[in-house]
């Protein structure tokens, strides 16, 4: 399992701008094989700041996504913003255990 947590921290109202492209991303990215999570969300204390959450079954399938055609309909649409700073880690998960809820 490979888990992908990031942030991209956007000018003002930039995020607003993006809504439609990020709704598209989630969208089409859901229906991608392999992938098990794949959310943007905004960091409560700080509109500007785009939260990633990703899980993936495995490299190839988060190697197949960087490869999409919607990834790079994004990448464009995320080239036209005002970005700030972008930080996005990969993470491979060898266990996974439950701390609350299912």
């Amino acid at each position: 399992m490979i888990i992908v947590m990031g942030t991209i921290k956007a000018a003002a109202s930039e995020i607003d701008r993006l809504y439609d492209a990020l709704a598209e991303q989630m969208a089409a990215t859901h229906a991608e094989d392999g992938c098990e999570l794949y959310v943007f969300s905004r960091d409560v204390t700080n509109p500007d700041c785009l939260l990633i959450s990703e899980r993936w079954r495995d490299g190839d399938a988060l190697a197949a996504h960087s490869k999409s055609p919607h990834m790079a309909v994004f990448n464009r649409a995320i080239g036209t913003a005002k970005i700030e700073s972008v930080s996005v880690k990969a993470y491979d998960v060898s266990g996974v255990r439950n701390l609350i809820g299912d």
